[in-house]
């Protein structure tokens, strides 16, 4: 049995409301993933200057060292 128009359109309307609220969803995930990566951007940026911190420590800590040895009666 074929559809009348007005069921036709009821159906379509109905589909167009589903789809309206899985966009709405939608955007509220890419909200949470934009926050989400935003915050993982900042994580790096922290960790890479730890590590700057870290490696220039580490080259201090080297030279003294080397300087030590040096300076180290026989």
């Amino acid at each position: 049995m074929a559809e009348t128009v007005n069921e036709r359109v009821t159906r379509l309307e109905y589909l167009m409301g589903v789809l309206a609220e899985k966009q709405a969803r939608l955007d509220d995930v890419l909200v949470v993933l934009t926050e989400a990566q935003i915050k993982t951007e900042e994580r790096f940026r922290e960790t890479d200057e730890r590590f700057r911190d870290t490696d220039a420590r580490i080259g201090k800590l080297v030279v003294a060292i080397g300087e030590f040895l040096r300076n180290k009666p026989q």
